[in-house]
């Protein structure tokens, strides 16, 4: 079994922070958990309506080799391979979208309430970055901009890219490459 020495724990941090973050916001998410893939389904569970109750995450976007131009890839073959690669994750969380019974549009408080949650969730994610920054450098860490995310089942949000600068790959440790 091999297992990640480079993404999963840059990972697991960034969860920490965001969710210890996240637990001083006035209604925390119920859930604040790592996500793989392309994008987060907003709706993804069968047992728990996860946008409702809250929803946080953080998702592995990308890596690639760093080795003197973090935050940029590397341009050229390294000889002895990557001395550092940069990770990026993607914080981010949804809340329900004001949904009234029918006959009735969404109240102007309602959704002043539903704003206030998505940007309590967006200032969890600058003070996780701000935690980054302290566990790895603050030359290490580079935050991309805040992006709302478009309601998408009754759900509505933000995302935050972040990325860290992370070790090298131990190439001693890889298997012999085939022709």
């Amino acid at each position: 079994m091999v297992s990640d020495p480079l993404v999963m724990p840059i990972a697991r941090q960034a969860l920490a922070c965001y969710d210890l973050e996240l637990m001083k916001v006035e209604n925390p998410p119920a859930f604040v958990q790592l996500r793989p893939g392309g994008i987060v389904a907003h709706l993804i569970s069968l047992n728990d309506d996860e946008c409702c109750q809250g929803l946080g995450w953080v998702r592995p976007v990308t890596f690639f080799p760093s080795s003197g131009s973090f935050p940029g890839q590397d341009s050229s073959p390294q000889p002895k391979g990557p001395s550092a690669w940069s990770v990026t994750l993607e914080l981010g969380a949804v809340r329900c979208a004001p949904t009234p019974e029918a006959n009735r549009i969404p109240t102007g408080d309602e959704w002043d309430d539903t704003t206030q949650a998505v940007m309590d969730d967006a200032a969890a994610m600058r003070r996780a970055i701000c935690c980054l920054q302290d566990l790895y450098g603050a030359r290490r860490v580079l935050a991309g901009s805040w992006q709302p995310l478009d309601i998408q089942g009754g759900c509505v949000g933000g995302v935050i890219p972040v990325t860290i600068l992370g070790p090298a790959c131990d190439c001693a440790e890889a298997g012999e490459t085939s022709s």
